[in-house]
């Protein structure tokens, strides 16, 4: 992955928030976003722009990307600058130089001071409550943030953001390198993972490889990493009803681990966009469709005991892994769930809603 070297610096804030992160150089405004945002620190609860100069961008735009805001000479030499406004309420402003090529991998790469509460209301208002309440009260206003800078969280956070291809996902690829899904290789991905069910037409297996069909993922291409996760993403058709369905459940199950199917339906219910007439019904029947995708992906599992986070519930849904900041444990997840079956339900999947 070619990375380019960032240093951004929050402005009118003492003491200073200082972060150098490497990020993918062919990243999207969307993608830069992100990646500002857990950097730093944020939790998106708001708007992001980015401004070079008399124009303005925006991260929903899918065109633009970051070569739109630094040349390529500026991106190769250093010197290149930009800024980037977060809330336009609190107007955070950001300060954002280009230092040069980075790392091997997205990442970051130093840091200093903790990012401000996302409940205060910008440089004066931070400031001001720092000297009347004292660090003790503060760090009330921190969560799920604590206030101090860590810096190998920080880098794991980045690193999941810009997006790891699931262990499931290679597996598979380097199996079907001829395109096809013979006998051999489902029994290969059942001994990779031993608990994923065997339902005739809509196994994770299954709906794995017409997942990575349908993307274009089961030649060359799947060689780049950057371009395999975004083929994986975009099968989730963001922006859907399906898609945010899928963020926001990995994500809750990312945060606080195992839950009944109750509960994750009515957390999801909670968050969905209600602009549009949906039911609790919607969301699980949206789930459950999902299921073996989520499965085969490595996002989620379903057991009898309810659902759980896979190993890559953090690292491939953009939305998740901004939701799993909220986790008590900011460890990379256990690389399985508890081995029991799967109940009876799910075996009537059919049409992956990406496909």
């Amino acid at each position: 992955m070619k990375t380019t070297r960032l240093k951004v610096t929050l402005r009118n804030v003492e003491p200073r928030v200082l972060r150098v992160l490497d990020v993918p150089s062919d990243s999207t405004l969307g993608e830069l976003h992100d990646l500002l945002q857990i950097g730093l620190g944020w939790l998106g609860l708001e708007r992001g722009r980015f401004v070079r100069g008399p124009a303005t961008y925006l991260p929903g735009n899918p065109e633009a990307t970051l070569a739109d805001l630094v040349d390529r000479a500026d991106r190769a030499d250093g010197g290149g600058h930009f800024g980037y406004f977060y809330d336009p309420r609190a107007r955070w402003e950001h300060d954002v130089v280009v230092l040069g090529p980075g790392g091997e991998q997205a990442g970051c790469v130093y840091g200093e001071g903790p990012c401000p509460p996302e409940s205060t209301e910008g440089p004066r208002d931070y400031a001001n409550r720092r000297r009347t309440l004292g660090e003790d009260m503060l760090e009330l206003f921190w969560a799920p943030h604590g206030p101090e800078f860590d810096q190998a969280l920080t880098d794991l956070r980045v690193r999941q953001m810009a997006g790891l291809v699931p262990e499931s996902v290679r597996h598979l690829m380097r199996l079907t390198e001829g395109g096809g899904l013979a006998e051999p290789v489902v029994e290969a991905m059942h001994e990779l993972r031993p608990r994923w069910p065997r339902a005739a037409g809509g196994s994770p297996v299954t709906v794995l490889h017409g997942i990575l069909r349908s993307t274009g993922l089961l030649g060359p291409a799947g060689r780049d990493q950057l371009l395999v996760v975004r083929r994986l993403r975009s099968w989730f058709a963001p922006g859907t009803f399906t898609a945010s369905v899928a963020g926001l459940g990995v994500g809750a199950l990312a945060a606080r681990g195992a839950l009944d199917e109750e509960t994750l339906v009515g957390i999801v219910f909670s968050e969905t966009d209600r602009r549009k007439p949906v039911a609790p019904e919607d969301v699980r029947h949206t789930l459950v469709h999902l299921l073996p995708a989520l499965t085969g992906l490595d996002l989620a599992e379903r057991t009898a005991q309810g659902w759980f986070p896979g190993p890559s519930a953090r690292s491939l849904l953009p939305q998740a892994t901004a939701l799993s900041v909220y986790a008590s444990d900011p460890a990379p997840l256990p690389p399985s769930a508890p081995p029991t079956a799967v109940p009876a339900g799910t075996e009537d999947f059919h049409t992956p809603p990406g496909g």
